[in-house]
């Protein structure tokens, strides 16, 4: 995760100065993808303890 965080969403220079804004773009949503993805998995997570939490308190 760490390395394709990397890979993708530090701004490379590029050869052409009419790509950099398109590439930019591209890398930014991948990177927000990624970062998206596991703010999801971590909020799913939590809710789930906060339910196991919950159930246990009432047992």
């Amino acid at each position: 995760m760490a390395l394709r965080k990397r890979l993708f969403c530090i701004a490379k220079p590029t050869l052409l100065p009419c790509k950099t804004a398109a590439f930019g773009t591209q890398n930014n949503r991948f990177c927000n993808a990624l970062i998206n993805k596991e703010l999801r998995n971590r909020v799913i997570c939590e809710k789930y303890l906060q339910i196991c939490c919950l159930l246990q308190m009432y047992r």
